[in-house]
Order: structure tokens, then sequence, then C-alpha cells
């Protein structure tokens, strides 16, 4: 039986972030705001993951008003809250625990995906992983290793050794345990907040199961200006 039928689940879309690494187009604008043939990045977002969720919560932060005004003209069932804080992704999430009372989906906003995406039919918990030859998409995000029981055994973010081709993304099959996690990891000394690969870690060693969540297509984490064009090539079409 799929645990995962779209039954009251919630997709938790990360929207906040300052996008510095996409300037100049986010000099203006929020950075899934960018618009690519008159859609947002965060337009091709909601739309992937409706069909899997009854209800959607946004967690905006910088340029807050501009995603939520676009937010308002979508009739999708949602809740809006914003991350004044603005301290990374997990902090963000800990702003949603109140409104998590079982499982969720939590999503990058300006992680893109095309074609689908392979969920085990008895998963708990589980990331999404892309099969990729290249390197650089992998060392920008974070590497996975799976064990010998085809489950998540280790991430690392950002590695400088490649493992292997699977490549992790931005969206993760989680529940309301998410945030005794996110509390019980530490800081990263390298960006100083907590990060969400650090937080999968802490389940990973806590003896949760992990699966890979296969996808069967395209995907990016649009980060650089460079990107956009390939977004536009494989996702806007």
């Amino acid at each position: 039986m799929n645990k995962w039928n779209k039954q009251g689940i919630k997709c938790v879309i990360i929207c906040g972030g300052l996008g510095t690494r996409l300037f100049p187009f986010t000099v203006n604008k929020q950075k899934t705001m960018i618009e690519i043939k008159q859609k947002p990045l965060l337009g091709a977002v909601i739309e992937f993951w409706q069909p899997f969720c009854e209800e959607f919560i946004f967690v905006t932060g910088f340029k807050s008003q501009e995603v939520i005004d676009y937010i308002a003209s979508i009739p999708i069932k949602k809740v809006i809250l914003e991350d004044n804080e603005m301290k990374g992704i997990a902090n963000a999430l800990l702003q949603t625990e109140k409104w998590i009372t079982d499982k969720c989906i939590v999503i990058l906003g300006d992680c893109l995906i095309s074609g689908q995406i392979d969920i085990p039919p008895d998963m708990d918990k589980g990331i999404g992983i892309y099969e990729t030859t290249n390197e650089q998409d992998i060392k920008r995000a974070y590497s996975v290793k799976l064990n010998e029981n085809n489950l998540v055994g280790f991430v690392e973010e950002k590695p400088q050794k490649i493992i292997n081709s699977y490549c992790g993304t931005g969206f993760y099959f989680l529940d309301k345990s998410l945030f005794d996690y996110i509390r019980n990891t530490s800081i990263s000394a390298r960006t100083g907040k907590i990060e969400i690969t650090d937080v999968i870690q802490t389940m990973i060693n806590a003896g949760e199961k992990i699966s890979p969540v296969m996808i069967k297509g395209n995907y990016l984490n649009v980060t650089f200006p460079e990107d956009l064009q390939r977004a536009e090539s494989y996702f806007f079409n």
C-alpha cells in the first residue's frame, strides 16, 4: 500500500531565499519569481507537485510580497507563512510545525522537475535522487550513497569527491518527526546554519529508513544565471 497517495498530504514549498548567485536577475525579483516564457519558476514547481498533495504551505522571506501576491492568485488550497529570520531551510521549516500533523513533502521553490518520480510503495520517508553524469550538478548540490538494502546511507552537502552518479535533490518525503530532528541537528561549521542535508543524516544515524525516490526525467536546481537557459530548454517548452 502506498502511504504517499494524495489524501492528507501537504506540500511545503520554501521560497524565501536571497538568490545572490542569480544576480543580476534577483536585483528586483525574488528568486522563485524569475519568469521564463511569462511563467515564474514557482509556477512550474506548483504545477508539478499539485497532483501529489491536497494543500500547499508556502514559506516566504526575501521580497515576500510579490510571492504572496502570486500565490494568492492561484486557485489552490494554501497557507502562506513568512520566515523573517531567514536562517536557512531547516529554520524556515520550523515555521510550519503547527500545520504539519502527519506526512509532508518538502520542496525547494527553485528546483524544477519534468517527467515522473518513482515512489516506492512501502516508503516511510524518502529523498529525491537524480542520476546524472554531470559531476558539477552533484558538487553544487549533495551526493547520496545507498546501502545494501537500497536505502539512503549517507548524504554529503557540496562534495568535493564524487562517489557515484547520484545527485541529491531539493525534495523530501518526511513527517512531523522532522521538527525534533531539526532541533537535534548541529549548526553547520561551513554555513553557520542548520542544513537540511545534515537533518537527513541525523535521521539516518538515528535508524530512520530513508528511501531513494528516483526521477525519471529532468531535474535542475536553478542556482546560477546560466541555469535559466537550461530551465527554458528542459521545463518551459
